[in-house]
C-alpha cells in the first residue's frame, strides 16, 4: 500500500460521513431568464495557451496523448461526483508549483467538452491568480472587485472556447484573499451561480495548503476537495500534512501530475494528470 492509498484510507471515514449543503439538483432545472449568469466571449491567446500546454485543441499526437489523460481523469471525477451528488470542488495542492492550475484549467475544459452540463471556473487563489494569465485573457472586472464591492457581476464572468465554459477570476493579487473568501460575497456568489446555470459543475482553484489558510476557509463551503500531487516535486511530508489538513472534509482523490509514465498507446509525461484510486501510484 502506497503513502497516498494509506492517506485516502485514512481519511474517507470523515470524507463519507461529512455532509454540507450543495447547490444544483440531481435533475436540470428551467432557469429564469432574469437570473441567467451574464457571460461575455473572451478572446484567447492561443499561442501562448499551446506554449502553456493549456489544451484548447488535440491537434498533435502529444496533445491528444493529453486529452485522453484529462479525459480519463474527467470520467473518474464526474463518476464520483454523480455518487456523492457533488457540484463544487475546490482543487489545492500541498506546496507551490505542483501544476494545480493548469490541471484544475484542463480539466475544466475537458468538462465542458462534454456539453451535457454548464462548467464554471473560478480562481480564488487570489494571492497568485494564474488562470487568466495562462489564457491570455484581460478580463473586464476581477472577481476580487466583484467580492470586494460586490458590484459588476453582469461583466465578471467570461466565456472560454464553449459557451457552457465560463470563468472568472483576477489578474491583480491580494492579501486579503482569505477574509473576502470567509465573507458573506462569496456565499452569495455561489448561490447566484446555482440559480443563473444549467446543472453546473463548479471548480475552485484554490491557493496550495501549506502557504495559506485559504483552502482551508472554503473547504467547508465545497462538496469536496481534489488535491494535485507533482512527481518528483511534491515532498511526501508535505503531502501527508496538506491530507491531514482537509482530513475532516470529502477528499474527491489525490491527482498525480508530472507523471513519468509511459504506454503503448498515451505518453503521460510532462503535464499529464490521472486521478490516483485504490492502486494510485506512489510518489
Amino acid at each position: 500500500m502506497t503513502i497516498i492509498e494509506r492517506a485516502l484510507n485514512k481519511h474517507r471515514p470523515a470524507a463519507e460521513s461529512a455532509r454540507r449543503p450543495r447547490i444544483g439538483s440531481p435533475q436540470p432545472k428551467p432557469i429564469d431568464p432574469s437570473l441567467r449568469l451574464a457571460r461575455t466571449p473572451a478572446s484567447i491567446d492561443r499561442n501562448l495557451c499551446r506554449e502553456r500546454r493549456v489544451l484548447l485543441s488535440a491537434d498533435t499526437d502529444r496533445e491528444k496523448a493529453y486529452v485522453a489523460a484529462y479525459r480519463m481523469l474527467r470520467t473518474r471525477l464526474v463518476q464520483k461526483a454523480r455518487a456523492g451528488n457533488w457540484t463544487t470542488i475546490a482543487v489545492t495542492s500541498a506546496s507551490p508549483n505542483d501544476g494545480k492550475t493548469l490541471t484544475v484549467l484542463n480539466l475544466a475544459i475537458s468538462l465542458a467538452r462534454e456539453k451535457t452540463r454548464e462548467v464554471v471556473l473560478l480562481d480564488m487563489d487570489m494571492r497568485n491568480p494564474s488562470v487568466f494569465r495562462a489564457l491570455g485573457i484581460h478580463p473586464r472586472r476581477e472577481l476580487r472587485e466583484y467580492l470586494e464591492t460586490g458590484n459588476n457581476l453582469h461583466e465578471l464572468f467570461v466565456s472560454v472556447g464553449a459557451e457552457n465554459l465560463l470563468v472568472a477570476g483576477s489578474v491583480s493579487p491580494t492579501e486579503h484573499a482569505s477574509e473576502l473568501l470567509a465573507g458573506a460575497r462569496f456565499d452569495e456568489l455561489m448561490s447566484i451561480i446555482e440559480r443563473g446555470t444549467a446543472d453546473p459543475i463548479v471548480l475552485l482553484d484554490l491557493p496550495p495548503v501549506l502557504v495559506t489558510d485559504d483552502a482551508l476557509v472554503v473547504a467547508p463551503k465545497v462538496d469536496s476537495v481534489l488535491v494535485v500531487a507533482s512527481e518528483g516535486l511534491t515532498n511526501r511530508a508535505d503531502l501527508l500534512k496538506a491530507l491531514n489538513l482537509l482530513s475532516e472534509f470529502p477528499l474527491a482523490g489525490v491527482v498525480l501530475n508530472r507523471a513519468a509514465e509511459t504506454s503503448p498507446d498515451y505518453n503521460y509525461g510532462y503535464e499529464a494528470a490521472s486521478e490516483l484510486g485504490a492502486n494510485g501510484k506512489t510518489i
